[in-house]
């Protein structure tokens, strides 16, 4: 018995088709290959068995099949590269962002290139030096009040510096990452919808789906991500699949991950600041996912600040929350070192400096017997600029009293007179000494958190070394993840991207494919022919 003659045919067409197809998707390709963020599409194709499901008997003979058929058009395009990419991106933003405002605070600190703190510091010594030669010359005091003059106009100019660089890093968190990411929030959000629809009617939308996962890759640079595909029932049993994003292991106070991104709906995210507290704020949602608002009417959020573990946003609140030993909580941004760290390092350095300095200027005003001082009168040096509350390096002047002093104001001589002892300098010299006398810093006003043991440059230095290393253990780790990110990206292009040569490659062979099948119509028309018209002749 011969094998159905249209079967042949069947084969041929199927044959005719998918290669058409395969020419089809090659040109799709071809023409996309500089279009950004464009992923190489293929043909879906199976092979057609006979189907014997109604067949009573078994079939007898050689079983062949009956040629190919197109199920659809995919990517190649592989989910564990990019859900690796997207951890790294998070990395890569949160150190990226650290880096950048650490070195704005590094050159505040820059003490070599600079004339700073330090050297302000050594020309005050030499002057009080100088004073020793004539304790009581008005004019050699000037010079030492000038030169203690600069020296506090330099503690507030490094305040107001730091303080510049707090209020940029702030403001490019509330104008810039914010408003990105709420951006991209919104944008992905209306592709999901538009996919959803498309893939109901059946169209795959590639094209679109290769737009979205453009804006996740970015979004992954300022939130540390994670993507879940969850299943939606459109009926006839059948199912399409709806994306959700989410922050990466977070848990809202019911124990359910923190969705950024719920199929078709997406959430704000806004900035607040509280006592010095940067915090990030995202809108509630109930179980139907709308969303709450208050009894007058206005939305409510939700403090997500803990929840953040990479990305920009988390680089932000690293710096500008990090008070490092200064910390009064055990949270992770708070425990970083920012810019509140090192704005403490210098109040508590001005401070001790202030403050043991007035302290060394007291007058003896009673003396016992053995001729100690029993008593003493206060004659500060340095006082705050509104004169209340603690002396820190954003508004530490000296005092209003030595500024006007047109006689001697520094207190000379601490012991017992018998006599003139305009010429006595012991006090002096015990100021003197006192720079270079080792002094315990504490982050706390009850001293248990003792942060270095030295004199006035030394815990400087200690500072600036500490913030350089910082500098550089950043620096380390940003190279260290971006190298990591390009090789990823490196795989996934290699895997994602359009090669013309590969290409090229593909058009011939389709080409020629399309020709055999071509062919094979030909020949089974040909032998058709033989069969009726020249059988028996």
């Amino acid at each position: 018995m011969l094998r159905s003659t249209f079967i042949g045919y069947k084969t041929a067409t199927g044959a005719l088709k998918v290669n058409q197809y395969m020419l089809d998707v090659v040109g799709q390709n071809i023409s996309n290959i500089n279009t950004e963020g464009y992923t190489r599409q293929r043909l879906d194709i199976n092979s057609v068995s006979i189907n014997a499901v109604n067949m009573k008997l078994g079939t007898s003979g050689t079983i062949i099949g009956q040629g190919v058929e197109a199920k659809g058009v995919s990517q190649f395009r592989d989910v564990f590269l990019d859900l690796r990419y997207r951890m790294e991106a998070s990395k890569t933003g949160s150190e990226y962002i650290q880096l950048e405002a650490l070195e704005d605070l590094e050159e505040v600190f820059d003490e070599i290139t600079m004339y700073g703190l330090d050297a302000q510091f050594s020309d005050l010594i030499t002057q009080l030096h100088s004073l020793t030669s004539s304790p009581s010359d008005p004019v050699l005091e000037g010079v030492v009040r000038t030169s203690a003059q600069m020296l506090t106009q330099m503690f507030n100019n490094y305040s107001k510096e730091i303080e510049t660089i707090e209020a940029q890093q702030l403001s490019y968190l509330k104008t810039g990452a914010i408003v990105k990411v709420n951006q991209l929030s919104e944008n992905i959000a209306k592709l999901n919808r538009q996919i959803r629809e498309s893939n109901i009617s059946g169209n795959p939308a590639l094209e679109l789906n290769d737009q979205r996962n453009m804006l996740i890759d970015e979004l992954s640079n300022y939130l540390d991500i994670e993507v879940d595909i969850e299943p939606l029932d459109i009926g006839g049993g059948k199912t399409i699949d709806e994306l959700v994003i989410s922050l990466r292991d977070s848990k809202d106070s019911d124990g359910n991950a923190i969705k950024i991104i719920d199929r078709n709906n997406f959430n704000q995210l806004r900035v607040t600041t509280n006592s010095n507290k940067v915090s990030i704020e995202m809108t509630k949602r109930d179980a139907d996912g709308k969303i709450v608002k208050d009894g007058d009417g206005n939305v409510e959020y939700q403090d997500i600040s803990f929840q953040i573990k990479g990305g920009r946003i988390n680089g932000y609140l690293k710096f500008l929350n990090g008070k490092g030993e200064f910390a009064s909580s055990a949270d992770e941004f708070e425990n970083s070192m920012g810019v509140q760290y090192y704005s403490s390092m210098l109040d508590t350095l001005a401070e001790k400096f202030a403050t043991t300095m007035n302290n060394l200027n007291q007058i003896p005003s009673a003396f016992d017997s053995d001729g100690n001082v029993t008593d003493w009168i206060d004659r500060p040096l340095f006082d705050t600029k509104d004169k209340t509350g603690k002396i820190t390096a954003g508004n530490i002047k000296i005092t209003d009293a030595w500024a006007e002093a047109t006689e001697s104001y520094i207190t000379n001589s601490i012991v017992n007179p018998k006599g003139d002892n305009s010429g006595a300098t012991d006090n002096i010299l015990r100021i003197i000494n006192s720079f270079q006398e080792s002094k315990t810093y504490y982050a706390d006003e009850d001293e248990n958190k003792a942060l270095f043991e030295g004199t006035y440059q030394e815990f400087l230095s200690f500072t600036t070394t500490k913030l350089n290393l910082q500098v550089s253990s950043t620096e380390i780790s940003f190279d260290t993840y971006r190298e990591t990110l390009f090789h990823i990206d490196y795989a996934r292009s290699s895997m994602s991207s359009v090669d013309l040569n590969e290409e090229g490659v593909n058009l011939l062979q389709y080409s020629k494919s399309y020709n055999a099948a071509a062919r094979l119509m030909t020949t089974l028309d040909e032998m058709l022919d033989t069969l009726i018209n020249r059988m028996g002749v």
